[in-house]
Parts: C-alpha cells; sequence; structure tokens
C-alpha cells in the first residue's frame, strides 16, 4: 500500500510546484472597456469598473461602497450588455453568421425582469451591505454572464448617490445531443430565459431501439421570482430519469418545487417545499428479474422553513463581521408503494420508508470576495469566507424503528490575496434508541486553492487539493461508507466497495488559457486522488487504498448557457471486480460548486 501512496505524494509535490518552473514577466493589456468612451454618468461607471488585462485582484464585496453608506439612492440605471458583447473591449463581437442568427433567436433580459431583482428603490438609504448581496444574486442568476453594481456620489447633492446596475447576458438557449449509436440518442433544448422573462423551460426526448417503449420524453417549467416575491416554482417530469438501483433510463419522475431562497443576510424568511412521485417501468429486462431486483415505486415530500433572527435590527450601523442567528425547522415523507420482491421481507437501506421532523440551530458570519479564474474562464466569481456553527436536532421513524437524532457541524473559511482560500468542515451526528448510539457519523474536511499564477501573457495557474476523513460507528440501518462517494471517489464503477472509515486525498492543478476560439477558452488540468477504506472486517492498518492518475481538458464560452464541457482521462492502478483500469468520459454541463451559502436547510450528517 506504501507504493500507490508515495506516487500520489510525488505528483501531489510536481503539481502544486509547477508553476514555479515557467512563471514569466507578462505585459499588461492596455483598457479598452467599452464603456469608458461614454459621456457623464455612464463614463465614469466605465472608469470604474474597467480593469487592465484579465484576472481580477480579489477584492471584498462590499469594501468599495462602505463610502456611501446611508446616503440617498437618488437614481437607478440599468445598462444591460447583450451576449455578443465583449465587455473588455470596445466594439460588439464580429457579427458572423451564426452571431446574427443567434441575436436573432436571443432576447435580452428586460429592464424590468432586472430591477425585480434589486433589494433597493430610488429614494431609499444606500446600505453596503445590502448593495453587495445583490450584486451577488444577480451574477448567481442562470440567464446572466455577468452583473456589477456600482454607485457614484451624485453632482447634485452631496448625500445622494447615483447607482449604475451593468449586466451582460448569455445566449440562453442551449441544449445537448448524444448518439450513442444508430440505435440509441438522448436530446434536450432548453432556454434559460424564456422571452427576456427570467424564467426556464426545457424538453428532453430520448429514442432507445432496445428499450420498451423506445421513445421517451420530458419538460420542465421554472419561474423565477414570481411578481418580485423571490420565490421559485418548478415543476417538470421525465420518462426516461436515471434508476436509483440501476442507472438504466427506466423511471419515471413527477415533481413540483417551491422555493424562497435565502437572497441576502436580510431575508427574513426562507423555505422550500417539494414533492414528487418516482417509479420504474420494466423498459429493459424479462419481468421475473425486474419484478425480484429493480421494481419500485415510491412517494416523497420534504418541506421547511427558516427564520432570519434579528435581519432588521443592525441595517443602518451594521458590520459584515457581526455574528448572526438563524433557526430552521422541518418535516419530510418518504415512503415505497413498491419494492424488488426480494426485499419486501428482507431490510435494505435503499428501500427503507422514513419520515421525521428535525431543528436546526445555526450562528454563522458569512462574507464574499470578487476574483475569477477559480471555476470559470474569466466571469466575475463570488468566494466566501466566515465560519457557521448548527445544532440539529430531530425524531425520525425509519422502517417502523423510532429514533431521536442529534447532530452538530462547524464551517470555516478564510481567503486571502496571497494563499488563497482554505475551508475547514467537522461534523458529528447519530442516533438514539433505547438509550444506545446507533449509526454515527464523523466527518473531517480540508480544503484549499491556491493564488492564482501568471506563467506568461498567456497562461494562469491555479491548484486545489482537499482531505476528507469519514468514520461511522455502529451501522443499523443507515448506509455504510462508500469508495464510491463524493468524499470518495465518485467516478468508480463495478463491485461496490463498502467500510467503516474512509480517507481521501485529492489534488489538482488547472493551466488557464488567455486565448480564446471562437470564443471558447481551454483549460488543461491534471490530478491526483487517493481513497483508504477500512473494510468492515479488518484492523486499520489493513485498510486498502485505490488510487487514480489522469488529467484532461475543460473548455467554456462565458457568453453561452451551455456550461462547462470537460473531457477526463482516468488511469486505475488498483480497480475492484467489474471495472477496467482506465477510463475516458467527456462531461457536458459541468457544475463545480463550494459552500456559498451557510444557510440550509436542517438535516443529517451524510458520509457519502
Amino acid at each position: 500500500m506504501m507504493r500507490p501512496i508515495a506516487t500520489i505524494l510525488i505528483f501531489y509535490f510536481v503539481v502544486c510546484n509547477v508553476h514555479l518552473l515557467v512563471a514569466q514577466v507578462a505585459t499588461p493589456k492596455s483598457d479598452s472597456f467599452f464603456l469608458t468612451r461614454k459621456k457623464g454618468l455612464l463614463g465614469k461607471l466605465g472608469k470604474s469598473i474597467s480593469i487592465n488585462g484579465d484576472y481580477i485582484e480579489p477584492i471584498k464585496t462590499v469594501d468599495p461602497y462602505k463610502k456611501f453608506h446611508k446616503k440617498i439612492i437618488r437614481s437607478i440605471t440599468v445598462v444591460p450588455v447583450g451576449f455578443n458583447y465583449n465587455m473588455n473591449d470596445t466594439v460588439p463581437l464580429r457579427k458572423s453568421l451564426v452571431a446574427r442568427i443567434s441575436d436573432g433567436l436571443h432576447r435580452n433580459t428586460s429592464n424590468r425582469v432586472i430591477r425585480k431583482n434589486l433589494f433597493f428603490k430610488e429614494g431609499q438609504p444606500f446600505y453596503p451591505l445590502v448593495v453587495a448581496d445583490n450584486e451577488r444574486f444577480l451574477r448567481e442568476q442562470p440567464f446572466l454572464r455577468d452583473a456589477l453594481i456600482t454607485a457614484i456620489e451624485s453632482p447634485y447633492s452631496s448625500d445622494s448617490v447615483d447607482v449604475i446596475v451593468l449586466t451582460r447576458d448569455v445566449f440562453s438557449i442551449g441544449g445537448s445531443f448524444s448518439l450513442s449509436s444508430i440505435d440509441r440518442a438522448r436530446t434536450e433544448i432548453r432556454e434559460e430565459n424564456l422571452g427576456g422573462s427570467g424564467n426556464r423551460i426545457a424538453l428532453y426526448g430520448l429514442y432507445d431501439k432496445n428499450r420498451l417503449p423506445a421513445r421517451g420524453s420530458g419538460a420542465e417549467l421554472v419561474m423565477r421570482n414570481i411578481k418580485g416575491t423571490f420565490i421559485n416554482w418548478s415543476n417538470g417530469f421525465k420518462t426516461f430519469n436515471p434508476a436509483f438501483n440501476s442507472g438504466r433510463l427506466e423511471e419515471l419522475n413527477i415533481f413540483s418545487a417551491i422555493e424562497k431562497p435565502m437572497v441576502s443576510r436580510y431575508t427574513a424568511i426562507t423555505g422550500a417545499a417539494t414533492f414528487s412521485f418516482n417509479s420504474t417501468i420494466n423498459a429493459y429486462l424479462t419481468d421475473s428479474i425486474y419484478n425480484r431486483d429493480f421494481k419500485y415505486c415510491y412517494v416523497y415530500a420534504d418541506m421547511w422553513g427558516g427564520y432570519n433572527i434579528g435581519y432588521k435590527g443592525g441595517k443602518k450601523k451594521d458590520s459584515e463581521n457581526r455574528l448572526r442567528h438563524f433557526v430552521a425547522v422541518r418535516g419530510f415523507y418518504n415512503i415505497f408503494k413498491d419494492v424488488p420482491s426480494k426485499y419486501i421481507t428482507e431490510y435494505n437501506f435503499r428501500y427503507a420508508n422514513i419520515n421525521g421532523v428535525l431543528a436546526a440551530y445555526s450562528l454563522y458570519r458569512q462574507n464574499f470576495y470578487r476574483t475569477n479564474f477559480i471555476y470559470g474562464f474569466g466571469r466575475n466569481e463570488d468566494v466566501p469566507e466566515g465560519l457557521n456553527a448548527t445544532i440539529t436536532a430531530g425524531y425520525t421513524n425509519k422502517q417502523g424503528v423510532r429514533r431521536s437524532y442529534y447532530g452538530v457541524e462547524m464551517d470555516a473559511s478564510k481567503f486571502n490575496k496571497k494563499e488563497g482560500l482554505f475551508s475547514y468542515s467537522i461534523k458529528l451526528g447519530g442516533y438514539v434508541n433505547n438509550k444506545k448510539i446507533e449509526d454515527a457519523d464523523f466527518l473531517l474536511g480540508v480544503n484549499h486553492f491556491t493564488k492564482l499564477f501568471k506563467l506568461n501573457p498567456y497562461w494562469y495557474n491555479r491548484s486545489f487539493m482537499g482531505i476528507t476523513y469519514t468514520r461511522q460507528l455502529k451501522t443499523f440501518l443507515n448506509e455504510p461508507l462508500f469508495l464510491r462517494s463524493d468524499f470518495g471517489l465518485p467516478f468508480f464503477r463495478g463491485e461496490e466497495i463498502a467500510g467503516q472509515r474512509r480517507t481521501t486525498f485529492k489534488v489538482e492543478t488547472v493551466f488557464f488559457n488567455m486565448k480564446k476560439i471562437a470564443g471558447f477558452r481551454l483549460a488543461p488540468f491534471i490530478f491526483s486522488d487517493l481513497s483508504l477504506i477500512q473494510p468492515f472486517d479488518k484492523p486499520m492498518d489493513k485498510s486498502i487504498g485505490f488510487p487514480a492518475l489522469g488529467g484532461g481538458l475543460r473548455t467554456r464560452n462565458e457568453s453561452l448557457v451551455f456550461g462547462t464541457v470537460e473531457l477526463r482521462g482516468y488511469v486505475f492502478p488498483r480497480v475492484p471486480a467489474g471495472m477496467q483500469n482506465w477510463r475516458v468520459e467527456l462531461t457536458t454541463k459541468l457544475l463545480f460548486k463550494y459552500n456559498s451559502s451557510f444557510i440550509r436547510r436542517p438535516d443529517f450528517v451524510k458520509p457519502n
């Protein structure tokens, strides 16, 4: 086992220091931001936010607004920039035939929609933390590539400010098409900004000659920020969802979800309600095998609500360093109407009925830095830092076993310009039944990404690394620790590997290229992972190590809604039964996420 560990450590050293081998001095670009040529208020805006080059020095999002604290907002000007406009240039992108067709299909987000998503109005006092939260909220909208909010002292009164909201659309029509063979194809068409309204509609289709029925369909409608309430409502169905027990496209899913997110630290009430119906159909197998091993049908309902204590009080003299309080309650219900016949009399955690209630109290503080080239390809990104401590307690009924649940979670992150981001997480949760502890989970994690290194005028480099340790005690009704897990190696296939203790190391270094090809930027990367898992019947020193090495290429056009496309190759020195020692996969709509909000619904500590 020492050989794969040594390999990982050597690889880790190389990828974390590769930037030192090739760093060169770069020549800065000239400033050509298109608004700098404007006169008056918009010209001042251009000079205040234009940048030289592509990299943005990290800045705490609230800092530029502090000097305008409590001044009166005299005017709000919304400046929309079309998806085909380069914000760092003086002229629009060249109108190729494709661009002209795209321009005809796309409708820019209306000023009314942007104003509906603002947290402030003319005549109100200017509160820096409110505006900083609003700028981040706009950037998170899937129909916008970027958003900036700038305040300029009014020329008419020293106690007033003029606010400019600059937004840039993405080309919001997207989709995908995959042809596995002449007998199998999948397609998706979606519009993230229907008629410039900010709403989403999507259509899905499947043809598989070996499936019965051969055709599948689906649709989804998402209404965002209904009538300015910041309530989102999603409805949809799909007849070829992947079944959770086999991965085959044979599940019918019908769902409806309504959500009021915590868009700002001054949001009073947040919560959500989700309802879904899920049922498999026998699309691929004989009836006997399907009924014995794979058939299921269940109904799921989940509702929660939370209250932000003291959301009003300190706005006039508030500080980003203030600790805040949040309480929430959640109820959930999951019942199986059908299960595989082999599990009618035999317990399996995947098919367990469960209902219960959880309550949580959180003490938190969270702020954001604005920078770029973390998970995006040059767009503005908001990096969270702060701390959170949450205590959770509740009651569950799982397959007729009634138990109390208790959990505690602590998260902290620190970001600075010289060292990048360090984030820490510790979680402990378990059940009490007849005064005995059951299904206890302990999780410890440390993650870090480095500062951005400029290697030369065309290349930037950033590295990511993380360590997670998970321990499980008194496993009874819940799932065990799996090798194939978000905290293990999620890309592993083949025989299911489970255990009572798991430690995972991950390191990846990414090279961002500044040149564009048809609007797309490229980012090659290399990575190395190692997960050690202790089987149930073995001591800790008999843990089994599963390393993975590889690399790949990511590409993205920030003006399009398609997301990041990744080609990734793996080499596995050790594999479980039923798995090859190499793999190549192409992933579309790749999403990278870090903990952008400490406020979440009350939940269990999840080991996988």
